[in-house]
């Protein structure tokens, strides 16, 4: 069983690799086949599938099929989660279900995330014997911030599992991820310098593209504050300029692992991207609920 999972990451990372696409890329591919079992015990697992609602970009590509790759697997509790047996939990189902017994479980953020260590790199050839072996699966829980929201339920049926995910509605995915692009603080480098975090933009410009009206009020629950439809759209305005300008470079440096886009390509979605921004954000002012 352990030898299934290699040799399923070895395929992928033959497939991958025949595409063309870079080892950054290949990674997180690697991660999203992780991320399967991971979510696979947890929405079969009754303690789980009922406390646990799915959000954010790993939410948006397993349910929606989002064209991009993500590394962090969020969800927001419903029910307190004892994270220590959580962990266990997973320990278990990696070593008894499927025989794999190098999986270490490390609790950090004081409880509020799952970091899953997998001793894969140098058997599967992606580093060399004095890099580091691990390939990390992150899972982040936290308490929402808002209880305005609906919730959905979206089979998944892949590499042989069938599960059935708690997530968030696209409304509020997307209210999510606006008042993540007005809060989020990021810092990148040994200076400690301000940046963003490009794959929230793409993700916005994805939700724009299909016309998805937010949720206006929980966006206001988590970004505590009342603004209007207007004012939302301003502020998002604001945050478009900053990122298609003083943090372009950052903007493409964040994005490039995540899609098969080569680096021109990026480029020149960048270079488009706050006119199609602008043009698809006028639906925001009218129908923002």
């Amino acid at each position: 069983m352990a030898s299934m999972i290699i040799n399923e990451l070895k395929e992928i990372i033959r497939e991958q690799t025949q595409k063309g696409l870079s080892g950054a890329y290949i990674r997180n591919a690697l991660k999203e086949y992780l991320q399967v079992y991971v979510l696979n015990f947890l929405y079969t697992t009754d303690q789980y599938k009922q406390a646990l609602i799915f959000t954010g970009g790993t939410c948006l590509r397993h349910c929606f099929n989002l064209n991009r790759l993500s590394e962090d697997i969020d969800f927001d509790q419903l029910a307190a989660i004892d994270v220590k047996q959580l962990a266990n939990s997973l320990s278990d189902y990696f070593s008894k279900k499927y025989l794999y017994s190098d999986l270490k479980i490390s609790i950090k953020q004081k409880g509020r995330q799952l970091l899953l260590k997998f001793p894969v790199l140098q058997a599967l050839k992606l580093v060399s014997q004095s890099e580091s072996d691990w390939l990390y699966v992150k899972l982040d829980i936290s308490l929402s911030d808002s209880k305005k929201f609906q919730t959905k339920t979206t089979l998944k049926n892949i590499y042989g599992f069938n599960y059935v995910m708690k997530h968030y509605s696209l409304a509020d995915l997307m209210s999510g991820k606006i008042a993540a692009v007005l809060t989020r603080q990021r810092f990148w480098g040994e200076s400690n310098q301000t940046t963003i975090k490009g794959r929230d933009y793409f993700d916005l410009l994805w939700f724009l593209d299909k016309q998805i009206i937010p949720n206006l009020p929980r966006i206001n629950d988590l970004i505590k504050e009342t603004l209007s439809s207007k004012e939302l759209v301003e502020r998002l305005n604001e945050k478009v300029d900053l990122a298609t300008s003083k943090f372009k470079l950052d903007f493409k440096r964040d994005l490039l692992p995540f899609v098969t886009l080569s680096e021109t390509s990026i480029s020149d979605y960048l270079e488009s991207y706050q006119d199609n921004y602008l043009e698809k954000v006028q639906y925001l002012l009218n129908t923002s609920r």
